[in-house]
């Protein structure tokens, strides 16, 4: 995804890996647009996370772990 297509509030899904190297996708929303990195709150998460906006997409790509939490 393209940084100048993401806009706050927007949500989105980070595809990372998860336990055991499987593949996920986590439900965030988008809290912030620095320079280089993109700052999201992922549901069910306390802590902001910075990710590239390469690791953002606006439909997920594997299964979704956190779909039911807001």
């Amino acid at each position: 995804m393209n940084k100048k297509d993401i806009n706050i509030g927007d949500i989105l899904y980070w595809n990372t890996t998860g336990a055991f190297g499987m593949k996920i996708s986590l439900k965030c929303k988008v809290v912030d647009i620095g320079k280089q990195w993109i700052w999201v709150q992922v549901f069910g998460n306390l802590a902001y996370n910075n990710l590239l906006a390469g690791n953002l997409t606006k439909e997920p790509l594997h299964k979704v772990t956190n779909n039911k939490v807001e």
